[in-house]
């Protein structure tokens, strides 16, 4: 009976180990082949990575707690709250744009908004088709249209990032807020032209000069009457257009 029962375990023991070596050879292989081509119906998940050849990221699409937090010259930026959407990422695996989207609700206040935007090269949006509304009580604060920004040459958001960090170190309130207007003006995103529906609700066209200041306004304002406005250094706007009504 013993040399029996020896047999049959002998037999069952080598069974297992064959069995085992066969299927994770299998499952390993099934992970090596290339140019698998995968064919459903539906996919249900809560991030989706696609990746050039070299394993970099090329887009991402995630619900708002698994996103993206960005990246930039090789280096992803620290983990922060970002809406569900699409990253995209260049060939560097930097990323150059994306559409997000999202909806928060605190207390009486609702904010919706979805946003398009494309990434100047090593640095942050520069053009962007957004629609931003938020609702309190009856009141409405939207703005819908299309905007162009641009970054002085040579720029760049790592840059930025480690300069404003330095900043924090200052303890001085007065002195901390000059220095963030100087390294704003010195490195920030400025505004050169917006086409839309602003806060005031005037739609129309928004011109501004090299440093981001309004210069020119050709709109129908909240009641319905056409304007051209020059504005002038002291950001005062006048009238040009005579209405005839």
């Amino acid at each position: 009976m013993d040399e029996k029962l020896n047999k049959k375990i002998n037999f069952l023991t080598g069974y297992a180990i064959v069995s085992t070596v066969a299927f994770a050879f299998i499952l390993f292989s099934s992970f090596n082949v290339k140019d698998k081509n995968l064919n459903v119906d539906e996919l249900t998940l809560k991030r989706l990575n696609l990746i050039g050849e070299d394993g970099s990221l090329r887009v991402v699409i995630s619900n708002e707690t698994r996103q993206h937090p960005g990246r930039i010259d090789g280096k992803d930026l620290p983990k922060r709250e970002r809406p569900a959407g699409i990253i995209f990422f260049n060939n560097e695996g930097d990323e150059c744009g994306g559409i997000v989207f999202g909806l928060n609700k605190k207390e009486d206040v609702v904010h919706s908004g979805i946003s398009f935007t494309m990434d100047n090269y090593r640095n942050d949006q520069v053009v962007q088709i957004l629609n931003n509304e938020t609702y309190k009580n009856d009141n409405a604060e939207i703005v819908r249209g299309l905007m162009f920004n641009e970054f002085p040459i040579g720029s760049s958001l790592t840059s930025a990032i480690t300069k404003f960090d330095e900043l924090n170190k200052i303890t001085d309130p007065e002195k901390k807020k000059e220095k963030e207007k100087e390294l704003e003006s010195t490195e920030g995103s400025r505004r050169r032209l917006f086409i839309g529906r602003n806060t005031n609700n005037d739609n129309g066209l928004f011109l501004y000069d090299s440093a981001g200041m309004l210069k020119m306004k050709i709109y129908v304002d909240k009641e319905g009457k056409p304007k051209i406005e020059v504005i002038n250094k002291e950001g005062e706007g006048k009238n040009i257009l005579i209405d005839s009504n």
